[in-house]
């Protein structure tokens, strides 16, 4: 993708859910009215949708209540394997959970290959016969790929909390103070890991070429910690663009001329900044030094310079102007902003009026 297309998206309307998982949801809430419940449905950028459903207004779907029987689901597009996960389930009417269930299969059956499995992390009581509740449902959709865990730390988190909500609403508010679209950031209500560097990490949020960041909700996040999560991924964003615009010129243009003194011997000379970017020097692999703009994670199975700019940004961020740096990388984040500002600029005068 060019850089132009890359920037470009700083222009577009806001990405829409994908048509086949906006299909999917759209019977799922079908089905679930059709059984006199209260319905809503909440995209989450392009790849997840959450619904809620319940015999309440007020969609409570809470485990164990008195008040109402319900049910939170989250279809998530983007999960690799894509995946329908259970949030919440509660009854109060015999036989209601497993009408609510039955709904949502005949949904997801009437649209096979958009999700490629069920989740749900199945802490119920015991049944007499030592099995629990899902361990009976999944026996009735045994077509169906289940995976079912029983881990009190796994959580997939409601999104129709008033902290959830406040925090969305921070994250596009920061998004246009640090100068971008607020429809390419996108609060999520899952939470990931994934094993990196020889180790488990909780992940907090990730920037993607194609322009956009997502950032997992978690209930501990204070505005801060979001701030600095948002700096770190924006980051990327911007090293991504120019790093495009870098590779589609000669190698006597512009770019190059500029960052010429930026050569590998300088960069693996200052290291890290922080314990986390230097994990990523630690862990490069390649046969010399990380080269600026390359593809650091295909030759070198890291990104040290990549993950070093990002640091930089959240430092700046949380510490201020005034935060005592490397002058190497700090002068090389600042030049890779200033020609982002410069593209992003360029684009802008070509656009029609």
């Amino acid at each position: 993708m060019g850089f132009w297309d890359f920037l470009g998206r700083r222009r577009n309307r806001p990405s829409e859910t994908r048509p086949a998982l906006a299909a999917l949801a759209e019977d799922i809430c079908a089905n679930l009215r059709g059984l006199g419940l209260f319905v809503d449905a909440r995209p989450h950028g392009t790849g997840f949708v959450e619904i809620r459903a319940s015999t309440s207004r007020r969609l409570i779907t809470t485990p164990g209540g008195t008040e109402a029987s319900g049910v939170a689901l989250l279809l998530a597009g983007k999960y690799d394997p894509p995946a329908l996960v259970f949030e919440q389930i509660n009854s109060i009417q015999p036989g209601l959970g497993r009408r609510m269930v039955a709904a949502i299969m005949a949904g997801l059956r009437a649209h096979p290959g958009v999700l490629a499995c069920v989740k749900v992390n199945d802490l119920s009581p015991f049944q007499p016969d030592g099995r629990r509740w899902w361990e009976h449902v999944a026996d009735g959709y045994a077509d169906l790929r289940w995976r079912i865990t029983h881990d009190p730390d796994e959580a997939h988190w409601p999104a129709r909390s008033d902290d959830f909500q406040r925090k969305s609403d921070r994250l596009r508010l920061l998004a246009r103070e640090f100068g971008h679209d607020p429809e390419s950031v996108t609060l999520i209500p899952v939470r990931k890991s994934f094993d990196y560097l020889g180790q488990r990490f909780e992940s907090e949020g990730e920037a993607t070429p194609e322009g956009r960041v997502t950032i997992y909700y978690d209930p501990a996040m204070s505005d801060a910690r979001l701030g600095c999560c948002l700096a770190h991924e924006l980051q990327h964003l911007r090293y991504f663009a120019v790093r495009e615009a870098y590779r589609a010129e000669p190698p006597d243009g512009p770019l190059h001329r500029r960052f010429a003194r930026f050569t590998p011997e300088l960069l693996a000379a200052q290291r890290g900044i922080s314990p986390y970017s230097n994990e990523h020097w630690d862990a490069w692999k390649g046969a010399g030094p990380p080269r600026l703009f390359s593809d650091e994670l295909a030759d070198g199975g890291s990104e040290p310079i990549n993950e070093t700019i990002a640091e930089v940004a959240k430092a700046l961020y949380n510490w201020g102007p005034d935060v005592r740096l490397d002058p190497v990388w700090r002068e090389l984040q600042a030049a890779i902003n200033a020609e982002y500002a410069r593209l992003a600029s360029e684009l802008d005068a070509h656009a029609p009026q």
